[in-house]
């Protein structure tokens, strides 16, 4: 046995022993003792001429069978284990499974299908036979009304009429009714009640013409009871009906069984009560015992359409009910060797049924058979690769198969040896990709640290805490609340171009040197000296001057920053950026848009001003002048900054969220707050994506002039 694993016979070794040395073992062999002595010396329920010894060795042999049970359950494990542990075995097995079981499910199949169709053909068959019985009945009613039309005579001569076709088809329909009644009652009133049914017709038959079908009536005892009925109104007999009717009872299903061969019983109509039919009663008996919900079924059924007689509802349900002994293999077996002897024909296909299943149990044993034999060519190239397997279970992915052949086994040893230098270098490349998932993880931890952790403080602004969503872990966009100096909020929004790691790595960059820009600019002395101006007591030139001021800070800080990101950039790559500085004094925003996507600004009426004026992108162009556009904020204005993610955010169609989409879900929930109108928009986002994949990054701010705090009028 070669170092490292087992031999190709050799079972694991924790189930080598069947019987192992233990406390179970030792009772087992002293049951067997007890068993013996009890089995060998008992007599007359005596053992030794001791009735209590007796009754301890039976208590004792009836506790054996624990153990017994016991190294039954492990004799059967044992057995799968070790007996099935070999290859040749087991592969023996799977073609048994392979090709007996489904032999044995196919055949289970024709039988099933054979039964289905002798039980479909017998339901025909007294269904059919049913129809022609009520074929005949009503042919037989139209014919008594047609030789009762127009009749001049008297009721003794029609009631001598109903007698003699009552006694004519009697035999033919037991326990037949006959009745003719009329709205002159001293015509028709001596007819005997043997011919004549009491009551009146239910409402749903007074105006119809004639009826010829199946009916359920209710006996006074609760039971329901199905019969043919057959209503006619003879020509010239104004008021007059002729009926006839018969039970579907005992007398007509032993006529049926008779013909048919099969045990027919009367139907007990239970099938609707079944269905829930709340108009049924729970408490109906059929045959005198309680049933759940009108009865109970027994047999196979024949379901028929029926009126219930005091409604006139249809309904379908069982009439008639088979015996299915017939299904019984017996009784098949005895029909079948009654086809093959009563015909030539019958022989024949008898012959060739059982010559094909002989056949084709030939060809299954044939294919077992050979099946044993082809395993033997497969134990021993699945014994090296087992072998291998426990190489490489050890850690060992050096070791590679033999290979000696040119079948297909010895390419399943190839793909072996392949799969060993494919795992050596998925380990490699699993690590580096460890590796690099978690610089990644850190990567995001750092931009997310970059993103505002807190909303600004404004009297004027309701300021939404922003949101940026990366379409992988980390994001090219960048927004950022800056307080450029006291009472001057700075707001960025821009996209770097490109996505994943690259361009987080220029988003960081462009966020140092923008902040660095900001409070380098405004932090100058003249700036300070400009925006002092509104504390003298000309507002109006104090409002003109600061404004100048920010303008110039903006325009030079978006040029600055343009510089040193061109001088960093990687080549054909750019960033779109917009800048605006709102002064809490003035109420005034003053931007620059850096090729951005242009912000809206969307007025109390409903007005949208986009924020546009500005220059090319950043990093293309060294020299580059920005100009910068000034917008006075009044009360409920708001300002929606944006990346193009989110108005490239396309649905499963691939059409586009677009800008007017997005100018309406602003409109629309412009009265809310800041925080809700973000949210709104995320959501409205999500809505038409429907979960669609992510594209690109989106980021998404959102500002509302509330106007609380003291500002300088103009």
């Amino acid at each position: 046995m070669p170092e490292g694993g087992r031999g190709q016979d050799e079972p694991p070794k924790s189930t080598q022993r069947l019987l192992p040395n233990s406390r179970m073992g030792y009772l087992m062999v002293f049951g067997i003792i007890i068993w013996f002595i009890n089995w060998t010396f008992s007599a007359d329920n005596l053992l030794f001429g001791s009735r209590w010894l007796k009754a301890t060795a039976d208590f004792l042999s009836f506790l054996a069978l624990i153990p017994l049970v016991w190294f039954l359950y492990r004799g059967v494990r044992w057995m799968v284990t070790n007996l099935l542990w070999r290859l040749r075995r087991r592969l023996i097995v799977t073609y048994l499974l392979i090709g007996a079981l489904p032999l044995l499910l196919v055949t289970a199949l024709v039988v099933l299908i054979g039964y289905a169709i002798i039980w479909q053909g017998t339901s025909s068959l007294v269904a059919r036979l049913l129809d022609g019985y009520l074929n005949q009945s009503k042919a037989a009613a139209i014919d008594l009304r047609n030789s009762i039309a127009n009749d001049t005579h008297g009721s003794d001569e029609l009631q001598r009429r109903l007698r003699e076709r009552h006694s004519v088809l009697s035999p033919i329909f037991p326990d037949l009714r006959l009745s003719l009644s009329s709205n002159n009652l001293a015509t028709l009133a001596s007819l005997p009640d043997s011919v004549t049914r009491s009551g009146p017709l239910p409402s749903w038959l007074r105006d119809s013409p004639e009826f010829h079908g199946l009916v359920v009536v209710t006996l006074p005892d609760k039971s329901r009871e199905v019969r043919a009925y057959h209503m006619v109104r003879p020509t010239g007999q104004s008021g007059s009906v002729l009926e006839m009717s018969y039970p579907i009872g005992t007398k007509l299903t032993e006529n049926l069984s008779r013909i048919t061969g099969f045990s027919v019983r009367p139907g007990q109509t239970v099938l609707r009560a079944l269905a829930g039919d709340p108009t049924l009663d729970t408490g109906t008996r059929v045959g005198g015992s309680p049933q759940i919900r009108g009865g109970t079924l027994s047999g196979l059924v024949i379901i028929v359409p029926l009126r219930e007689w005091e409604t006139g509802g249809l309904i379908e349900s069982d009439a008639l009910t088979i015996d299915p002994s017939f299904l019984r293999p017996s009784q098949i077996w005895q029909r079948v060797t009654q086809f093959g002897s009563r015909s030539v024909m019958g022989s024949i296909l008898i012959t060739l049924i059982a010559s094909f299943a002989i056949f084709f149990l030939l060809i299954a044993l044939l294919a077992i058979i050979s099946a044993f034999f082809l395993t033997r060519s497969i134990t021993g190239t699945v014994h090296n690769l087992y072998r291998g397997t426990l190489r490489v279970e050890s850690g060992d992915l050096t070791h590679e198969i033999p290979i000696r052949g040119n079948d297909q086994l010895s390419g399943l040893a190839r793909s072996f040896n392949q799969m060993t230098r494919s795992i050596r270098e998925l380990l490699r490349v699993s690590a580096d990709k460890q590796r690099l998932d978690e610089e990644m993880r850190i990567a995001n931890e750092v931009q997310t640290r970059l993103f505002p952790r807190k909303v600004p403080q404004s009297q004027n602004l309701d300021i939404a805490p922003g949101v940026c969503i990366p379409a992988r872990i980390v994001s090219g966009d960048y927004y950022d609340f800056v307080e450029a100096e006291t009472g001057v909020l700075g707001i960025v929004v821009a996209d770097v171009c490109g996505k994943g790691v690259s361009a987080a790595l220029m988003m960081a960059n462009l966020q140092a040197n923008l902040r660095s820009q900001i409070v380098a600019f405004h932090d100058t002395v003249g700036d300070r000296v400009l925006r002092s101006a509104p504390l003298s007591t000309a507002p109006v030139v104090g409002e003109a001057l600061r404004s100048a001021a920010s303008g110039r800070n903006i325009g030079r800080i978006l040029e600055r920053v343009n510089r040193l990101v061109a001088g960093s950039m990687l080549e054909a790559n750019y960033i779109t950026l917009f800048y605006t500085e709102f002064d809490e004094v003035t109420s005034r925003l003053s931007y620059v848009n850096a090729g951005h996507n242009p912000p809206l600004v969307v007025r109390n009426g409903g007005d949208v001003e986009m924020l546009d004026k500005g220059g090319t992108v950043l990093g293309l162009f060294r020299d580059v002048v920005y100009d910068v556009g000034d917008v006075k904020m009044d009360v409920d204005d708001l300002l929606v900054a944006f990346t193009d993610g989110l108005v490239e955010a396309r649905n499963a169609n691939g059409d586009e969220l677009g800008q007017d989409r997005l100018t309406e879900v602003v409109r629309t929930y412009a009265h809310l707050s800041a925080a809700e109108i973000e949210q709104s928009i995320l959501r409205s986002v999500r809505e038409w994506t429907g979960g669609a994949e992510q594209e690109d990054d989106l980021t998404l701010v959102v500002i509302k002039y509330v106007g609380t705090g003291v500002t300088l009028g103009i």
